[in-house]
């Protein structure tokens, strides 16, 4: 059974501080630079910045339940937190994954508190590509959330073999 501690768990905890750093300092620097719904393109006409509050979930979704989403995130953020407790120190890949979906929670948490219009969202893309029009409009925190879940899923198919290691790991040498 893995020991519930933060001994071992540094990784995940760095990773959720530095991404949280991040949102919060890019949110803050792109609206203090815009104004509300201003376009500047970074890279040619496919990568920009607006300003933009969302009152829904992640991409604007379910803005309805804007009220009720700075708890459910709270709630998204304590079982993200439990999991890193529970992740032992050696799944390095794990940690790394659950630190990038904690710090981006607590970014979007952090918005849903204080901003009453929202969180803040600004990274536009534009692909070019008719199926992706309009590509919703995102920040850091989703970014981190979304690559964080993509390397979580990717991790569960290599989870058999992963404890099948760490079981014959901790077995040792077989006995003689």
């Amino acid at each position: 059974m893995a020991q519930r501690t933060l001994r071992g768990k540094g990784l995940a905890l760095w990773t959720a501080l530095a991404v949280l750093a991040l949102d919060l300092w890019s949110k803050a620097e792109v609206f203090a630079l815009l104004v509300q719904h201003e376009r500047r393109w970074v890279v040619g006409e496919w990568l920009g910045l607006t300003k933009v509050w969302n009152r829904g979930t992640m991409w604007g979704h379910f803005p309805e339940f804007g009220d009720l989403l700075p708890y459910v995130r709270i709630v998204a953020a304590v079982i993200v937190f439990v999991m890193v407790l529970g992740t032992p120190a050696v799944s390095r890949f794990m940690l790394l994954a659950l630190g990038l979906v904690l710090g981006g929670a607590v970014g979007n948490i952090y918005d849903g508190f204080v901003h009453e219009d929202g969180v803040r969202d600004f990274i536009m893309v534009d692909l070019g590509v008719r199926f992706f029009d309009p590509f919703p409009i995102f920040n850091v925190a989703d970014s981190a959330i979304c690559v964080g879940v993509t390397i979580l899923a990717l991790s569960m198919w290599r989870a058999p073999e992963a404890m099948a290691e760490e079981a014959a790991a901790k077995a040792g040498p077989p006995g003689l």
